[in-house]
């Protein structure tokens, strides 16, 4: 929204509830966001969405200082139009990507959507390729993590003495499915030190 005047002293914060199509969307702190999303928006304006992002977290809204914003993200402060925070705050409204509706009162999505061919032909050659191979990399890594927690926690659990009914108990408790291989943690417990 380009504004004559200077920011309000104080922002308020709400989130922005973006209807998703059936494309995946990215959370603003994830690997996607980091790598492909930065060559487009610049580093001011992801550290500025992963702020706001961490700032509002599950709150219907925030309001936070300009000044207290701009100095917390390493961007100095100016009262006058034209600071690098009112500039990264209009880029990031000019890619749609956050939203001030009236002057102060911004609303920040939880994630962003996938880079529109345009703009992925404008990246290095190599996010190009990380791109394109991006969604899968991501779910091996999340199921390799997932497994590689239920591990750890079933033989720290076994460790401590537990039975394999209490682990199983405890891993539901936690959201993983029961699975056989809590007693395969036994044969093979994780010992520190």
């Amino acid at each position: 929204m380009g504004q004559d005047g200077p920011r309000p002293a104080f922002l308020t914060v709400c989130r922005w509830e973006v209807p998703h199509r059936q494309e995946q969307w990215w959370p603003i702190t994830s690997e996607y966001v980091q790598l492909l999303w930065l060559p487009i928006l610049g580093p001011s304006c992801i550290v500025l969405l992963q702020r706001l992002d961490l700032l509002i977290g599950e709150a219907r809204q925030v309001r936070t200082s300009t000044e207290e914003l701009a100095r917390s993200l390493g961007l100095g402060y100016t009262p006058h139009r034209g600071s690098l925070l009112d500039r990264s705050i209009d880029r990031c409204c000019d890619f749609r990507v956050l939203r001030e509706l009236i002057p102060g009162l911004i609303e920040v999505p939880r994630e962003l959507p996938p880079l529109s061919s345009r703009q992925l032909k404008r990246l290095p050659e190599s996010l190009q390729v990380v791109a394109h191979a991006q969604p899968e990399l991501q779910r091996y890594r999340n199921e390799t993590e997932r497994r590689g927690r239920l591990h750890q926690l079933t033989a720290t659990l076994a460790n401590l003495g537990a039975t394999d009914d209490e682990i199983s108990d405890q891993l539901l408790r936690l959201g993983y499915p029961p699975e056989r291989s809590t007693t395969s943690s036994r044969a093979h417990p994780v010992t520190s030190g």
